[in-house]
């Protein structure tokens, strides 16, 4: 084998970036130097790697199977390197995760107590929407995920990691506030919902199925913050998890319906394909959620 895991490194920082002069800002190399050990990769393999469509380049078929390879590559050295340093009683290395966005209002707690436990390792949370969160799981480019909702086309491994109690929350001057409602009583409600395939919209899609009630949005929107304020503004109700309504019940700019069964219980679970050989520190992070009693106490997450 005559290239180096310095080229793969290089070039996995072209397949990225998708420009030879960002990866060579990135990697503090000028742009000739990248091109030239990008160049030598092609010529020992002796097929192109990348292909320019407009001013863009691509990774080419062949290029998307080495660069696969240079993951697995990179994450064998990683899990050594955790290994060998686990034998020498440390835990190091980075831990990656992808988290949904409802779920950010606990992982930053979570995970800063799992780090304070070990001071040596970095921690990377991504918070995306479902379909990131699920590409990011696919494409093996994080250690795990958090969903509410299960992917249902995946074979998946998961742990309980939170509950996450879901609630009808509405503007704190809306006329039904204070009573005591059923589902049914909603159906004539303006619906604020997250984008199609969004977890608590997935509930709510059954939840409003199972009582033959009809969901007929008045706006969607991608976010929960952007959720949170339609609801404030009026313009409609909204499922949503009572974790993230903390700082608005602090202030008292939104309402809670009573809503028979709710809140209705879910739970946020700890996530990675199955089959996937865990890193040592992926290993002691897993164990410990195990081991963990779920409570916001246990990791120190305000609530009101």
């Amino acid at each position: 084998m005559s290239y180096t895991l310095h080229q793969l490194h290089i070039f996995a920082a072209v397949a990225q970036e998708k420009s030879m002069t960002k990866a060579a800002e990135r990697l503090q190399m000028s742009q000739p130097a990248v091109s030239i050990q990008v160049k030598k990769l092609q010529d020992h393999f002796g097929i192109e790697l990348f292909e320019v469509i407009g001013k863009q380049l691509y990774l080419t078929e062949a290029g998307r199977e080495l660069y696969q390879a240079q993951i697995s590559v990179q994450q064998s050295l990683e899990n050594a390197d955790m290994s060998l340093s686990q034998l020498r009683g440390a835990i190091k290395g980075s831990l990656r995760i992808a988290a949904v966005s409802t779920a950010k209002y606990v992982m930053p707690y979570i995970l800063g107590a799992f780090q304070k436990q070990h001071a040596n390792i970095s921690i990377s949370l991504k918070v995306s929407n479902r379909a990131e969160v699920i590409s990011a799981l696919r494409e093996n480019s994080c250690d795990f995920a958090v969903f509410s909702q299960l992917p249902t086309d995946l074979a998946l491994d998961y742990t309980d990691l939170m509950n996450n109690p879901l609630v009808f929350a509405a503007a704190k001057d809306h006329p039904k506030l204070g009573k005591q409602l059923k589902v049914a009583h909603l159906k004539d409600e303006a619906l604020v919902l997250r984008e199609k395939g969004s977890g608590t919209r997935m509930v709510m899609e059954e939840l409003f199925e199972k009582e033959d009630m009809r969901i007929d949005p008045v706006m969607e929107l991608s976010t929960n913050e952007g959720v949170k304020h339609a609801i404030m503004a009026g313009i409609g109700i909204s499922l949503v998890s009572e974790f993230s309504l903390r700082l608005e019940k602090i202030h008292d700019q939104i309402g809670i319906l009573d809503v028979e069964g709710f809140p209705l219980k879910s739970t946020w679970k700890l996530v990675h394909l199955r089959g996937k050989s865990l890193s040592p520190l992926a290993q002691t992070f897993k164990t410990y959620i195990q081991q963990t009693e779920l409570t916001t106490s246990t990791y120190g997450i305000p609530t009101v």
